[in-house]
């Protein structure tokens, strides 16, 4: 039962952590959205405050793409560990609908 449980914690703190992560990606997101614009409205009126907002402005974009990647790869969990056979592979699953398809006889196409 420990070994259910200690999943149960690391898999209830990958689910904060990518909370957390969407959170600061949003954040910087915003941040990008209200710096940027700014900055390069000041450089074309000559402000030297222009250079350091589109500056400040392109660490948020780059900060909000590597939480975008963290949040995806914290998200992608393999469903079978390594070197461990995955149960479902390369078995068929017949269908559960009870009604038959189209079929014609003797041409082998369709459900039989």
């Amino acid at each position: 039962m420990t070994q259910l449980m200690r999943e149960f914690e690391q898999a209830e703190r990958r689910r904060r952590r990518s909370i957390l992560f969407v959170v600061l990606a949003c954040l910087t997101g915003v941040g990008v959205w209200l710096t940027a614009p700014l900055g390069i409205v000041e450089l074309t009126r000559g402000s030297a405050i222009g250079w350091m907002l589109v500056a400040c402005g392109a660490v948020l974009l780059a900060a909000t793409v590597l939480l975008i990647v963290a949040v995806v790869r914290s998200r992608a969990v393999p469903e079978s560990l390594p070197g461990k056979a995955n149960a479902r592979f390369d078995e068929p699953q017949a269908s559960q609908d009870p009604r038959g398809g189209y079929s014609m006889v003797g041409t082998q196409l369709g459900s039989h």
